[in-house]
């Protein structure tokens, strides 16, 4: 006798079971109805899918692994792709994107999110619970409409094809990568239109999930043993197997201070900085407190790390992270210090478009404006001086963004020509080999 029931999945992820006849065994419902509840929160709130995600997570505490396993790949899924998403329903439906009733819309794209990209799900259980949320929704014959749209879909799930790259490059990159064509404008200006495809088809896909090991505390060989991973290309990195659904933050490795989950991009920049210790070391908008926290473990917790930011509950998250890994060098600060050059080294990382971090806050795509970017380089320009001004001569700087705009990046360091050489650029992207996230990282040295 054959087993008859069949396990779903998507890169790795379990996602949904059924028998053999196709028949929804459990899983499902439930992470459907609040991956839509999140979208909503996204759309409607400007919400930050992750921290949104949390919070619907701690709010439904018995949710098992595979069910979140869903419910993030929808949410992220719907997310990223939601352009390529879009012209699927649009030609299914007939109608353009901006008729549709903005109730269905992300109850259309879960679905048509299912049937078009998640392995061997079956389409009949994709089409009965979006009519089923779309019920809950209260969209009067809409689903109906959810209901003829997604079965046509399914029925020939294509979607149109992109603009021809020769004819209209810049369309082409917007349909290929699911972006505004205002964005990609912007990412083929300032990356090229050959790397600007590669990082737009890479930021399709999952970020990985990375731990930077405590040095203080444990090996990168015993962390790689302990959660089951590799070795990353840095000697703090482990790089995870695919989660499934389990949150990072919920490893024994983690609550316990051994490790912390950090993209090798973002450590990257603190190997830049290279802190000694001893050294007295200023962290300008130092919050969540991930490059803080391994500055000081790079310095063998000996030494002075000052993190400053402007938003108390964001600076109490540094304190505490610093508290889980028993770092006693970090020292936090509302109050910015004295304008005089006092610090050795100075990190600089500075508030930016996060244009870098598409897979994982794929909803900046939607919402960052030409407009956005100006404001924020005039910011980073002025926390930028607030860091030449502390550090001493001979000292380090190291400005970074998690972004891949030139206006943030390269056009910044332009203040600082006459007072400052620069010694080292890091650029990444997820398009690179170990596919980390979109930093830009330049390493100055201030003349005596």
């Amino acid at each position: 006798m054959t087993d008859t029931n069949a396990t779903y999945i998507s890169r790795g992820v379990i996602i949904h079971t059924a028998d053999s006849n196709g028949r929804d065994l459990g899983v499902s419902h439930d992470a459907r109805s609040l991956a839509l509840s999140v979208l909503f929160r996204v759309s409607k709130e400007n919400a930050f899918a992750s921290s949104a995600l949390r919070v619907a997570f701690g709010q439904n505490r018995g949710m098992g692994p595979a069910d979140r396993g869903l419910a993030t790949e929808l949410v992220y899924g719907v997310l990223r792709r939601r352009g390529l998403l879009d012209q699927a329903i649009a030609a299914a439906s007939g109608r353009r994107i901006k008729d549709i009733d903005p109730k269905l819309l992300d109850v259309l794209r879960l679905g048509a999110y299912q049937i078009l990209y998640l392995d061997r799900i079956p389409p009949h259980a994709a089409v009965s619970t979006a009519v089923e949320l779309a019920k809950k929704r209260r969209a009067g014959r809409g689903a109906s409409f959810v209901n003829a749209v997604l079965r046509r879909l399914a029925q020939a799930p294509v979607i149109p094809p992109p603009a021809p790259r020769d004819e209209d490059p810049e369309q082409h990159l917007a349909d290929v990568g699911s972006l505004p064509r205002g964005l990609a404008h912007r990412l083929m200006a300032d990356l090229g239109e050959a790397e600007a495809l590669a990082f737009a088809q890479a930021s399709l896909e999952p970020g990985p999930l990375t731990l930077r090991a405590n040095l203080l505390r444990t090996t990168q060989a015993e962390l790689q043993a302990e959660v089951g991973g590799t070795a990353g290309a840095l000697p703090w990195a482990v790089r995870l197997p695919h989660a499934g659904g389990a949150l990072p933050a919920e490893l024994a490795a983690v609550k316990e201070g051994r490790a912390t989950p950090q993209d090798e991009a973002s450590m990257q920049v603190v190997a830049l900085l290279d802190p000694q210790p001893g050294e007295r070391i200023l962290d300008l908008c130092a919050a969540p407190g991930g490059k803080t926290t391994h500055a000081a473990e790079l310095m063998q917790d000996q030494g002075e790390v000052v993190a400053h930011d402007r938003l108390p509950a964001r600076l109490a998250r540094v304190a505490q992270a610093a508290r889980r890994l028993g770092l006693t060098s970090v020292q936090t600060s509302e109050a910015l210090p004295p304008a005089e050059p006092t610090f050795d080294r100075v990190l600089v990382d500075a508030p930016c478009s996060g244009l870098g971090t598409l897979r994982r806050h794929p909803e900046i795509r939607w919402r960052l404006s030409d407009k956005d970017v100006a404001e924020l380089t005039v910011t980073q320009a002025e926390v930028l001086a607030q860091g030449a001004a502390r550090l001493r001569p001979g000292g380090t700087l190291v400005y970074s963004v998690c972004t891949v705009t030139r206006a943030e990046g390269e056009a910044q360091l332009a203040a600082l020509e006459g007072s400052f050489e620069v010694q080292e650029i890091l650029r990444t992207g997820p398009h690179q080999e170990g596919a980390p996230d979109g930093f830009f990282a330049a390493r100055l040295i201030k003349r005596g």
